[in-house]
């Protein structure tokens, strides 16, 4: 038999004496309370039906730093930061719960230092046999370090870590999908594709501490002048790529000259007091009927930058069939 402590970590969907415990919180609550007072992993408590802390385990004092004198009696929504209480999220989730028996959802919560994290909450209804709301019973577990290392992960396979930008694969995902979305409702998207001019002799000449602050700033720059549903990426050393959804060639043109615009004024420091000036090319690609995929689109505006870094450099053009 698994311990009780065991018990909790089970899914209880699987749990063989799930429906053991379940039978004792409709009965006696109490003893149920007392039963999961030493469980440590997860905070388990119950609530009466005004919205009042009736128990408090040994792991919701962990969990939050609560002792069981400061929270017995006192309302449910003194485990919410006041930010929450304001925007009725403690409400809110008894509703929930009292109108659809469970409530299962990531929520931030505070610690007794007033300090926020982010706790996996589920929350279920006590009612009598009779079907009488008695209560609820909530099972909180801190997932605070689990998001956060989630996080990273996502970060260091989606982000080039130099610049904060979507790295090549990612690009081409998010961008990829916003092609297909484009042609599912029958939207434009384009695509700008960037290269610094002369990066190699910005290197050869400053250094590549300096090319690499020549690199954060258009990065920067990007993002500050790029809409919320823009896709920005880097390809790979000086090239860099900006999907626009909803964007047709015109509007795509525009935003590139601004943004070439913004760059050409940067000014990056190189020591002594002085600093330096550069300048980008790009090439602006329009989804077309007759585009097959990204790959294609992302060859026609390649196609526009080598005209653009031809022509002089510090240009934009648009890429025609």
């Amino acid at each position: 038999m698994p311990t009780r402590q065991k018990i909790w970590e089970l899914d209880p969907s699987v749990d063989p004496e799930a429906s053991r415990h379940e039978g004792l919180l409709q009965r006696q609550p109490e003893k149920y309370a007392d039963m999961v007072h030493s469980i440590t992993a997860f905070g388990i408590y119950l609530i009466d039906r005004r919205g009042c802390i009736q128990s408090w385990n040994r792991g919701a004092e962990i969990i939050t730093g609560l002792s069981r004198a400061e929270v017995i009696g006192k309302p449910y929504d003194m485990l919410f930061p006041q930010s929450a209480v304001h925007a009725g999220k403690p409400r809110k989730t008894l509703e929930f719960a009292r109108t659809n028996s469970h409530c299962r959802e990531e929520q931030v919560r505070r610690r007794n230092n007033g300090e926020e994290f982010l706790a996996l909450a589920s929350i279920d209804t006590v009612r009598s046999e009779a079907g009488e709301l008695q209560g609820f019973v909530e099972i909180v577990q801190d997932i605070t370090e689990v998001k956060q290392r989630e996080d990273r992960l996502y970060r260091q396979a989606t982000r080039d870590e130099p610049t904060g930008l979507f790295n090549r694969g990612h690009f081409i995902e998010m961008a990829s999908l916003e092609i297909e979305r484009a042609r599912r409702f029958a939207e434009p998207v384009s695509l700008i594709l960037l290269d610094i001019d002369h990066l190699r002799r910005i290197n050869d000449t400053y250094g590549h501490e300096t090319g690499d602050r020549v690199i954060s700033a258009l990065a920067k720059t990007c993002l500050a002048n790029a809409r919320k549903i823009d896709v920005v990426g880097r390809l790979g050393g000086e090239e860099f790529a900006i999907a626009l959804p909803r964007a047709n060639k015109q509007p795509a043109m525009e935003m590139a000259q601004r943004l070439r615009q913004a760059l050409s004024q940067q000014r990056i420091q190189i020591g002594g007091g002085r600093e330096i000036a550069f300048t980008v090319s790009m090439g602006v690609a329009a989804l077309r009927q007759t585009t097959r995929d990204l790959t294609e689109m992302m060859r026609n505006a390649d196609a526009a930058l080598y005209k653009a870094k031809r022509d002089g450099r510090n240009r934009v053009e648009a890429w025609f069939e």
